[in-house]
């Protein structure tokens, strides 16, 4: 007897899905078995100076200092609303008014340092 062919469309299915399991499995290993190339700056290969830089840290006690108190800090704009008032002849089918929006600058923020 003869057996019967399977159809082209199973045959095409099977054959792509081997592929791709083979296509991910050599993927894989290829990652997996190199070594990875590893590019580092030649800046940071740079060994550091185990001194101690004196004259840097004394130019850091010099800085100003600011207190919190000598720090006022305030938003350039604030936002207010004013509520329309309502006219007593208003027509009915008129369209809502929607209340009209002002913004007033404030002061940018000021810091004064100790002693000058």
């Amino acid at each position: 007897m003869k057996k019967p062919k399977a159809p082209r469309l199973v045959t095409v299915a099977i054959t792509t899905t081997v592929t791709i399991i083979f296509w991910i499995f050599f993927g894989l290993y290829g990652i997996l078995t190199t070594e990875p190339k590893v590019d580092i700056d030649p800046k940071l290969l740079v060994p550091l100076n185990p001194t101690l830089d004196i004259t840097t840290l004394d130019s850091i006690k010099g800085r100003i200092f600011f207190d919190e108190d000598d720090i006022t800090v305030s938003l350039p704009l604030t936002a207010t609303t004013i509520e329309p008032t309502p006219t007593p002849e208003e027509p009915e089918n008129s369209e809502e008014t929607s209340p009209e929006i002002t913004l007033t600058p404030t002061p940018e923020v000021s810091i004064t340092p100790e002693g000058g």
